[in-house]
């Protein structure tokens, strides 16, 4: 296969945009459909903030349909935050946020003990509902340390990769919100979701003397040349920018 092949073939992949202004024409358009990326960070790092502004512009601009999952906090603070940022929800039909406790309400209907619910396989059967009932093109994960907080795993290495697969059958583009441990440059808690995703968009915050300032990063994303450098990230008037150097 010639360079001007595979450099015809990237193009022609279909992408969802990230609406950072500046970047996405730094990663050949946006995000490859149908990916599952891991947008990770520590505490602070507008990760949430992030990846709900994608689905928000994503609905507004292409009409493209998105769940926004969260197992940490519930619908109202999620909306309540994103108005406060410029992003309400009035009108914006095409993003259901869903919330643990609706989770729990629709998976455990026999009565039994929140720690008795196989939750990766439920959830993964909940979003599958949704997207029958609802349409769904984008998904959001927040986060994978809640999720893991819910797991109790024997195996993690076989669980997490069957739990990856399934979420590649649900045949969407994945957003999965990962805290990066403290303790090892891994950016997941297992060390093993870095291989079992296809992207990996790092936030990451650096102190100086006239404060913190926010940073943005691709480590990783398949079948897409894009650049590997940190650039400040901003958030002004309701929307994201790189600021390349």
């Amino acid at each position: 296969m010639s360079d001007e092949t595979r450099n015809q073939e990237k193009k022609d992949v279909d992408r969802v945009r990230t609406y950072v202004k500046g970047l996405d024409e730094l990663m050949e358009g946006g995000v490859p459909k149908k990916h599952i990326v891991l947008v990770c960070g520590h505490a602070g790092t507008m990760k949430s903030s992030l990846t709900y502004s994608i689905i928000y512009n994503a609905y507004k601009d292409k009409g493209l349909k998105s769940i926004y999952l969260t197992l940490e906090q519930s619908k109202q603070s999620i909306y309540t935050h994103m108005e406060k940022l410029g992003m309400p929800s009035k009108g914006i039909d095409g993003v259901a946020v869903i919330d643990l406790a609706k989770v729990r309400k629709d998976v455990a209907q026999d009565k039994n003990k929140a720690e008795k619910v196989d939750w990766l396989k439920s959830i993964i059967s909940v979003l599958k509902h949704y997207k029958q009932r609802f349409g769904c093109d984008i998904l959001v994960l927040d986060s994978l340390a809640a999720l893991y907080a819910l797991t109790t795993f024997k195996n993690p290495r076989a669980e997490l990769f069957y739990f990856f697969e399934q979420l590649r059958d649900l045949d969407v583009t994945t957003f999965l919100i990962s805290e990066i441990p403290t303790d090892r440059n891994v950016y997941g808690l297992y060390g093993i979701e870095d291989f079992l995703s296809d992207g990996i968009i790092h936030l990451k915050v650096e102190q100086t003397e006239s404060g913190a300032n926010l940073y943005l990063g691709i480590v990783k994303m398949r079948t897409t040349n894009h650049v590997r450098n940190f650039m400040p990230l901003i958030f002004e008037n309701g929307r994201f920018e790189v600021v390349q150097g």
